[in-house]
C-alpha cells in the first residue's frame, strides 16, 4: 500500500506579513522573501526620516516642532505603506514558496531589534537636541497652559534668533532648585526697562495695554484646594505680541509693585500669565539666555478636551 504525504504549504500568510510590518517596518518583507527591500524600508523608517527632517528643521526658520509632527506623520505613512506592500507580496506567493535561510523567528526578531535600536538612538538624539515633551503640573501659566497639559518644546528655537517678547520659554531658574524646570512668558528683553505698579506692567516706561475679555473656551476648569479658581481674564499687548493673562484674587505673597529694572544684556524678564500665582523674575530677577532650554510651541496632549490641542499663543 502506497502512503501519500501532502507537502506542508509554505505560502506566506498576508495577515502575518501585515502584523510583522506594523510591529516594525521591513520585517514583513523579510517574511515574504524580500530581505533587501525590507532592510531598505526599515532603515529609511529608522534613520532616513529623522535625518532628513532633522536637517531641514535645523536649516529652516520654521518651528522645529512642526518638523517633529511631520516626522511622526511620515513614520506613520511608512508603517501603513509597508503593511500594504507586504500584504500584496504575501498574496502573490505560491503555496510551494521556497523558504530562505532568513525565514525564521530568530532572524525576524534580530532584524526588528536592529531597526528598533536605530529608532531608539535617534529618538534620544532628537529628545536631547531638537524637541522634547514636558508635562506642566503648575498653574502659573494659566490660562495659556492648564495644569497637566503636555507641551512640545523646541530646543533649538534660539540658535538662530534671540528670545522675543511674548515667547513662552522653558528654563532652569537661576539660584533655585536646578532639578526643576520653570515655564513662563517673556515680557521684556535685553536693554528694556520693566516695572510694576499696583499689578500693572510697564515696559520701557509705558504701561502695557490690557483689555478685559470673557473666559477663553480653552481655559478649562481649574480648582485650588477644592475650590474653583476665581479671577478675571485680560488680553495684554506687548509690542507685536498679544496674549491672555489671568488676575486672580492676590495672594499674600503676590508681588504687585516692582521698581524699575533694566534687563541686562543676554537676559530677559519673565512673568507667569497667572500673575498673582507665579514665582518668576519678580522673585529671582531677569534670567540669562543661557538657562533657557527652549521655546514651548505646542500643546500636544490637552488636560481636559481636544480643543486645547495646537500652537501656544
Amino acid at each position: 500500500m502506497t502512503e501519500h504525504v501532502t507537502p506542508k504549504s509554505t505560502r506566506r500568510q498576508p495577515w502575518l506579513a501585515v502584523a510583522l510590518s506594523i510591529l516594525m517596518p521591513g520585517v514583513g518583507h523579510a517574511y515574504c522573501g524580500k530581505l533587501r527591500r525590507g532592510l531598505v524600508l526599515g532603515l529609511f523608517y529608522a534613520i532616513g526620516i529623522p535625518v532628513v527632517l532633522g536637517m531641514l528643521a535645523w536649516a529652516s526658520p520654521a518651528s522645529t516642532v512642526t518638523f517633529g509632527l511631520l516626522m511622526a506623520l511620515a513614520a506613520f505613512g511608512v508603517v501603513i505603506g509597508a503593511a500594504v506592500d507586504s500584504y500584496r507580496l504575501a498574496r502573490r506567493t505560491r503555496s510551494d514558496y521556497e523558504l530562505k535561510a532568513y525565514n525564521g523567528p530568530g532572524v525576524y526578531i534580530l532584524l526588528g531589534l536592529l531597526i528598533q535600536g536605530s529608532c531608539f538612538g535617534y529618538a534620544l538624539h532628537i529628545r536631547s537636541s531638537l524637541f522634547e515633551a514636558f508635562r506642566v503640573p503648575s498653574m502659573s501659566e494659566f490660562p495659556t497652559i492648564v495644569p497637566n497639559d503636555r507641551l512640545l518644546v523646541d530646543r533649538i528655537a534660539y540658535r538662530r534668533t534671540d528670545p522675543q517678547r511674548g515667547d513662552t520659554v522653558l528654563f532652569r531658574p537661576p539660584n533655585e532648585d536646578w532639578r526643576t524646570y520653570y515655564i513662563k512668558r517673556i515680557v521684556a528683553i535685553e536693554g528694556d526697562t520693566v516695572a510694576m505698579k499696583d499689578g500693572a506692567l510697564y515696559v520701557n516706561g509705558e504701561r502695557l495695554a490690557v483689555r478685559k475679555i470673557d473666559k477663553p473656551s480653552s481655559a478649562g476648569h481649574v480648582t485650588v484646594d477644592g475650590r474653583t479658581l476665581q479671577g478675571e481674564f485680560f488680553e495684554e499687548t506687548n509690542g507685536t505680541a498679544r496674549y491672555t493673562i489671568f488676575l486672580s484674587t492676590p495672594e499674600q505673597n503676590a508681588v504687585r509693585d516692582l521698581p524699575e529694572t533694566v534687563v541686562p544684556q543676554q537676559h530677559c524678564f519673565v512673568l507667569g500669565d497667572n500673575r498673582n500665582r507665579s514665582r518668576d523674575s519678580r522673585h529671582f530677577g531677569p534670567i540669562p539666555y543661557a538657562v533657557i532650554e527652549g521655546r514651548a510651541d505646542y500643546i500636544c496632549w490637552p488636560a481636559d478636551r481636544w480643543s486645547r490641542f495646537g500652537r501656544i499663543d
